[in-house]
């Protein structure tokens, strides 16, 4: 049977949940700091941009972000090896996405684009990629819970895709929130349901 060291360390705990924080806070802060900024209509990243009244604000909610994964991968042990990889890669893409801001508001950016690709397609992905096929871990890191977890956040970044590349939906920043808002708070939901496991009783573990 898994212990509880090896489902869960607390630092997991404190920054799986603090990561959706920053990063919703900060987008609604920023916004809320940007005049004419429409949150539905525009981008996360336009608030990160180069002539952004929010740009530095906005780049450390990004960077605390992605701090908050890297220490959540590190301690959430019991997520499959693979997993923790793809959130890994995750973690880094989102601290390449405040390497690499989009020059303007208006402007776009290769690398910019292919860091948030890769983010989206990682946090999406490492449900599955860390499945755990023992009885003695909650069903969230399980199949059915790992299935579920990657098809609802893919599904939201497909949508998200679809709704960007079409370059004239007046939603495109709201569906890209959901998504990314989803992905952010993931990890809290797992984070969570390992620590309740790892406070189980043995037998109380046994008996499901």
């Amino acid at each position: 049977m898994a212990t509880a060291r090896e489902l869960i360390g607390r630092p997991a705990i404190v920054s799986s949940y603090l990561a959706p924080v920053l990063l919703i806070g900060g987008t609604v802060v920023a916004g809320a700091l940007s005049p004419g900024y429409d949150p539905v209509r525009q981008t996360i990243s336009e608030l990160a941009a180069g002539d952004a009244p929010t740009r530095v604000l906005m780049t450390v909610f990004f960077v605390l972000t992605g701090l908050c994964h890297l220490v959540t991968v590190t301690f959430a042990r019991g997520i499959g090896i693979a997993g923790r990889v793809a959130f890994l890669i995750g973690a880094l893409a989102t601290l390449g996405v405040a390497a690499f801001p989009l020059p303007t508001v208006a402007g776009s950016s290769a690398t910019h684009t292919a860091f948030a690709m890769v983010g989206f397609i990682a946090l999406a992905a490492w449900p599955l990629l860390g499945m755990r096929c023992r009885a003695d871990f909650p069903w969230l890191v399980r199949p059915l819970g790992s299935i579920l977890g990657t098809a609802i956040l893919t599904g939201l970044c497909v949508w998200f895709l679809i709704i960007w590349s079409s370059h004239s939906s007046p939603v495109v920043g709201l569906v890209e929130r959901v998504a990314a808002d989803a992905e952010s708070l993931w990890p809290a939901v797992v984070v969570t349901a390992l620590f309740r496991r790892a406070r189980m009783p043995a037998a109380a573990v046994s008996k499901e």
